[in-house]
């Protein structure tokens, strides 16, 4: 219940907002996302905004009135062949592994690009140029949840295979 941050590693056969969010729908009330605008769900009508469409590349902070377990299914996404861009400042991004994976392996193609990293209920890391290592309590990415990466320049987030 409450506001969540998430994000879903497959592709869905659909992925409008109606399809992907079927399983929680009942109960989901507002989900918004960095740049594809926001959605309100009204119960005769279903989702309805500027946000249609879902992509695992994008974190969204969804509203839920109640505790449920949003189920998605699809295929796996190929994650090193789903880059996922990153511009100066804030991004809001999905976790595309199957399988949890650390900090400083999942950041590690980014350089020192990446500062700082924040999740929703696990911490928060910085990346520290003169050691070369991401610190902080916030150790390891997981599976459904999304995250905000501040980066000091644009550039490109491929996730390894964990």
């Amino acid at each position: 219940a409450g506001w969540n941050w998430i994000s879903f590693n497959v592709n869905p056969e659909n992925a409008s907002l109606n399809s992907v969010l079927e399983s929680v729908s009942e109960i989901a009330e507002f989900i918004v996302s960095q740049s594809g605008g926001i959605a309100t769900y009204y119960p005769s009508v279903g989702w309805y905004g500027a946000l249609t469409d879902l992509s695992p590349e994008n974190m969204y902070v969804l509203l839920m009135s109640e505790d449920a377990t949003l189920k998605i299914a699809g295929t796996p996404v190929d994650v090193t062949e789903t880059p996922i861009d990153l511009i100066t400042g804030w991004n809001w991004i999905g976790y595309l592994p199957r399988n949890d994976g650390s900090v400083g392996d999942a950041f590690n193609g980014l350089g020192d690009l990446g500062i700082f990293v924040s999740s929703q209920s696990s911490g928060t890391s910085t990346y520290y140029v003169d050691y070369g290592s991401w610190y902080g309590n916030l150790d390891t990415l997981e599976s459904g949840n999304g995250y905000k990466l501040k980066m000091n320049a644009s550039g490109t987030l491929i996730y390894p295979e964990f």
